[in-house]
C-alpha cells in the first residue's frame, strides 16, 4: 500500500495530519495496536492518542521534531522513543524545510498485545522474525506474497500468514525497513 494514498485526518492541533496504516482490534472493538503516520506540516500538531495504550514512536523522514510538553526531546530520522500520555504534542524547532517530518506512532495495549518498531537493512532473501505485522519501506524495494513496496509504502502481513506459520517469501533490494514486530 502507499501510504500517501491512505485516508487522512487532520490533527487535534495544529498543522498536519495522520493516516492509520493497520492494526488489530478485538471481537468487541477494543484495541489491540495500531499503527499511524503523523505527518506534521506546520511548527506544532497534537495528535490524540488512544487511552490505556503504551506508544512507540519512530522518525521515519524529514526534519528533526521535538515530542512533548516543556522541555522537548528531540526525535531524529530513524530514532525510536518510547510515549506515555493521552495527546502527542510534535513540534519543530526550526522550519528549514518544506519538507513534512513523518513520524510513525505504535499505539498498543500492553494486556492484549506487545509489539515494537525494529529498523533494518533487508538484502537478497532475509530471514524475518516469524512475528512481522508490517513492513513501511524507508528506501529501496521489498516483495512479498506478489506484492512490492518502495520508499514510503508498507506491506501488510495477514494474520492469516502469520497464524499458519507460512513463509513470507520476502526479497528485497538494498532495502531500508521498519518492521512492526511481535
Amino acid at each position: 500500500m502507499r501510504l500517501r494514498d491512505l485516508p487522512r485526518r487532520g490533527l487535534v492541533a495544529g498543522g498536519g495530519h495522520v493516516r492509520e496504516i493497520c492494526g488489530h482490534w478485538g471481537a468487541g472493538g477494543e484495541l489491540h495496536w495500531m499503527l499511524q503516520l503523523v505527518e506534521l506540516r506546520r511548527p506544532e500538531g497534537v495528535l490524540h492518542l488512544p487511552p490505556d495504550a503504551a506508544h512507540t514512536l519512530a522518525g521515519i523522514g524529514g526534519p528533526q521534531v521535538g515530542v512533548g510538553p516543556g522541555a522537548a526531546v528531540g526525535l531524529r530520522k530513524e530514532r525510536v522513543l518510547h510515549y506515555a500520555g493521552a495527546f502527542l504534542e510534535l513540534r519543530r524547532p526550526q522550519l528549514r524545510a518544506a519538507e513534512l517530518s513523518r513520524v510513525l506512532v505504535l499505539s498498543s495495549v500492553p494486556a492484549r498485545a506487545t509489539p515494537s518498531l525494529v529498523f533494518s537493512d533487508l538484502h537478497g532473501v532475509p530471514a524475518l522474525p516469524a512475528d512481522v505485522r508490517a513492513i513501511v519501506v524507508r528506501s529501496g524495494r521489498v516483495s512479498a506474497g506478489g506484492s512490492t513496496a518502495t520508499a514510503m509504502e508498507a506491506l501488510v502481513v495477514p494474520d492469516e500468514a502469520r497464524d499458519e506459520g507460512a513463509g513470507l517469501g520476502v526479497v528485497a533490494d538494498d532495502a531500508r525497513v521498519l518492521m512492526v514486530v511481535g
